[in-house]
């Protein structure tokens, strides 16, 4: 995927421990621009299993797709969930 220039850029976004996730050139470019809905619903989700399974300090809130015509921002505010936080959470584990 990196080949391809689908390497996702991590950026902050501000106050409260809210990154971006900049994902540009996407793969499925082609198919998402007619199927929105299905694509990018699908990449959330995906998104969102693999910060949960790595009980990540963040979470993905939401995708926003296309805005620019190669670039979608991911929003990645800090997990919500007790002793989640990057300021709770265990590093021992």
């Amino acid at each position: 995927m990196e080949e391809l220039g689908f390497s996702p850029q991590a950026e902050t976004g501000g106050s409260g421990g809210q990154y971006r996730l900049c994902l540009r050139q996407c793969p499925f470019r082609e198919v998402a621009q007619q199927h929105q809905d299905v694509i990018c619903a699908l990449h959330l989700g995906l998104m969102r299993g693999a910060l949960a399974r790595m009980r990540a300090p963040v979470s993905a809130d939401r995708l926003d797709p296309f805005v620019e015509p190669s670039l979608c921002i991911a929003r990645l505010p800090a997990s919500e969930e007790t002793g989640n936080s990057p300021q709770t959470r265990n590093t021992t584990q």
